[in-house]
C-alpha cells in the first residue's frame, strides 16, 4: 500500500464549494482525455459542445494510451504500444470530431503527455499540463476539469503546480466501485502513479468508478445505429464508427462510460452521490479504507435514460444547431 501527498491545503468546506456544480449558468470545462482509443470520448466532446447553454468548453487536452494488451483479441482496433502513439492518435481524433462539428467555435487542443508517470513525485511536462496550469490560475471561479483517459496531464499539473487546487474540481472516471472485488480498470491501471496522485492530493474531486456504477451506461450497435445514422454528420460518424470496434458482438451492449461527466455537469439532479473517505489503492490493484483520509464525492446511481435522451437528441439535431 502506498499514498502520496501534494502540497495541497484545503478546509473541508473550500473543498465542496469547489464540488458544488452552479445550475444557472454555464460551467468553465477542461477535457482530458483518450480519444484515439475507443468511441465514448466522442460522444463526450460532442455533447459538451452542444450544451453550450450548460458546457463553457475552454479546452481539450489529448491523454496517451496503450492498448497493447489487448492482442490476443481478434480484430481489436489498432494496436498501440508506446505512450506516445497513443497521445497523437487521441490529439488526431480530436481534430477531428471538431471537424464534424463546424461551424460551432472549437476550444484550443493540447498535445499531453508522451510517457506515464515513473512515480508520484516526477513529473511528465507537456503543452496541455502548461495550459492547464496557467488557465486553472486566471480562472474567475471554478474550473471543471474532466478527465476520462489515464490521469497523467492531471496529475502531472498537481505536481508542478499545487496552488490550482485551489481552483479546480476534478471529475474522474477511473477505477472501480469500493465494493468491487478489484480495481483492475483500464484508465487507472495505465498509470497507477497518477492515479495516486489524484486520489491521495486532497483536490476536490467527483469520482465516477466504472464497473458497479458506470457500467449502467450501456447501449448496443443498432440502438447508435437507430438514433444516429444518416442524421447530422457527427451523428452519423458515430453510427459508423461504433460496428468497429469488434468487442461489441451479437447481443452485446456496449457502456459509454466517458459521457457521466459531462451529464453530471449538465444536471447533477440526474445523479445520487456520497461523501466518502477518499480510498486508498492498494500495490494489488484493491481498494482500502482510511477514514482519516479527505473526503471525496463518489457518484452511486445514474438515471442511465436521461442522459442518453439528451445525447441523442442534441447528435440527431447537432447540424441544426449549428446554422
Amino acid at each position: 500500500m502506498f499514498t502520496h501527498k501534494t502540497e495541497i491545503c484545503l478546509t473541508d468546506e473550500q473543498r465542496f464549494n469547489l464540488m458544488t456544480v452552479p445550475t444557472d449558468r454555464p460551467v468553465p470545462v477542461v477535457i482530458d482525455c483518450d480519444a484515439g482509443n475507443e468511441i465514448d470520448d466522442q460522444f463526450t466532446i460532442a455533447w459538451s459542445l452542444l450544451r453550450a447553454d450548460r458546457i463553457d468548453l475552454q479546452a481539450i487536452y489529448a491523454a496517451p494510451y496503450t492498448n497493447a494488451f489487448f492482442a490476443n483479441q481478434d480484430g481489436q482496433p489498432t494496436r498501440v504500444a508506446e505512450a506516445k502513439d497513443g497521445m497523437l492518435r487521441s490529439y488526431n481524433e480530436i481534430q477531428h470530431v471538431l471537424s464534424l462539428l463546424t461551424p460551432i467555435s472549437p476550444p484550443p487542443v493540447f498535445q499531453g503527455a508522451n510517457n506515464y508517470l515513473k512515480d508520484c513525485s516526477t513529473p511528465v511536462t507537456n503543452p496541455a499540463v502548461a495550459d492547464l496550469i496557467e488557465r486553472a490560475r486566471k480562472a474567475p471561479s471554478t474550473l471543471h476539469v474532466v478527465v476520462i483517459g489515464a490521469p497523467t496531464n492531471i496529475a502531472t499539473a498537481l505536481l508542478l503546480a499545487p496552488d490550482i487546487a485551489q481552483r479546480i474540481h476534478i471529475l474522474w472516471l477511473g477505477g472501480h466501485s469500493p465494493d468491487w472485488p478489484d480495481t483492475e480498470e483500464f484508465n487507472l491501471m495505465q498509470d497507477i502513479s497518477a492515479s495516486r496522485v489524484i486520489l491521495d492530493s486532497e483536490v476536490a474531486l467527483t469520482w465516477f468508478p466504472c464497473m458497479g456504477v458506470t457500467n449502467t451506461m450501456a447501449t448496443s450497435v443498432p440502438e447508435m445505429q437507430y438514433y444516429l445514422q444518416n442524421t447530422s454528420r457527427i451523428g452519423d460518424y458515430l453510427a459508423t464508427l461504433a460496428p468497429q470496434f469488434p468487442w461489441i458482438t451479437f447481443a452485446a451492449r456496449k457502456v459509454i462510460w466517458d459521457i457521466v461527466t459531462i451529464g453530471y455537469l449538465i444536471s447533477p439532479a440526474w445523479f445520487s452521490s456520497e461523501v466518502i473517505a477518499s480510498p486508498v489503492l492498494n500495490d494489488n490493484l484493491t481498494w482500502s479504507r482510511d477514514d482519516r483520509r479527505h473526503p471525496i464525492r463518489q457518484i452511486r446511481y445514474i438515471e442511465r435514460d436521461r442522459l442518453f435522451e439528451d445525447i441523442f437528441r442534441r447528435l440527431i439535431d447537432a447540424d441544426k444547431t449549428e446554422k
